[in-house]
């Protein structure tokens, strides 16, 4: 062998080593070795949330689990993915709810929370992927006024159940699942009456006017029935918009019925102002 030939071999040598099993070169499919994907947070942060639950799936749960948003200021939540199509989620104001694969759903006797989401799709051809979260308010604030009033008549002998047909949303589309919803609405700590729905499907919601008893009055039979989605339809309320607005709901007694109007709640608060 000249000198050439033995040259050529020592220069080619460390490169054959270096390229094992282990690793994915330039020359190889590069289909089976992992895209690392950053997932940024920090729009969840300067919303005001502290903390939430990041996941990820292919054809399967990859990880799923809840951190503190201030741990990955900046530097963002790193996780392998598979270079094929992968999904990611970002949520916020879950403490309510239970997530089973990639549905979140209200627990049982339970009041849905207010819940911020990211959620997409993708398929990353490169070796890292960077997506920017941001948040997506996924509920309404329904705030009941009594003549004006934040807070019920001294006396006020009703409570309200709010029905309504969608309990859930898949955490990757943001898209509602129907299950039943049916949370009791009272005076808070400070005498106000409030209620979050979930993300709906369609105006399919009534509200149930009763007389509670010892046990709150789940099953208690209602003295009156309104249509609600028909109030939220005149209102023009739109469940597909990326940020849900809130809602105001004025109760009033005309010719001894019970009378329900349906208005936005304007707040001071700008839901869709994020600071960078």
């Amino acid at each position: 062998m000249d000198n050439r030939r033995i040259g050529f071999a020592k220069a080619v040598l460390p490169l054959i080593l270096l390229s094992g099993p282990w690793s994915c070169t330039i020359k190889e499919d590069r289909a089976e070795c992992p895209v690392y994907v950053t997932v940024l947070t920090d729009r969840f942060m300067q919303q005001g949330m502290t903390e939430g639950m990041v996941s990820f799936a292919a054809d399967a749960l990859i990880r799923r689990e809840t951190i503190s948003f201030l741990s990955y200021v900046r530097g963002g939540y790193e996780q392998a993915c598979p270079r094929k199509y992968a999904r990611a989620a970002v949520l916020a104001g879950v403490e309510n709810s239970q997530v089973e694969d990639e549905i979140l759903s209200v627990r049982k006797g339970c009041q849905a929370g207010p819940v911020w989401a990211f959620g997409t799709s993708f398929s990353a051809e490169q070796d890292e992927y960077v997506v920017d979260a941001v948040p997506h308010k996924q509920y309404c604030l329904v705030k009941f006024l009594f003549d004006g009033s934040p807070t019920a008549p001294d006396g006020y002998p009703w409570r309200f159940r709010l029905l309504a047909e969608c309990a859930g949303m898949n955490i990757y589309t943001l898209e509602p699942v129907p299950g039943p919803y049916c949370p009791v609405v009272g005076p808070d700590a400070v005498g106000e009456w409030k209620c979050i729905l979930p993300r709906q499907r369609s105006n399919n919601m009534q509200l149930e006017v009763f007389r509670p008893d010892g046990d709150g009055g789940a099953d208690v039979p209602a003295e009156y029935v309104i249509d609600l989605g028909k109030a939220f339809e005149q209102q023009g309320y739109d469940w597909t918009a990326e940020d849900l607005k809130d809602i105001e709901v004025k109760v009033g007694f005309v010719n001894a019925k019970l009378t329900v109007t349906v208005e936005e709640w304007e707040r001071e608060d700008d839901y869709n102002h994020i600071d960078i």
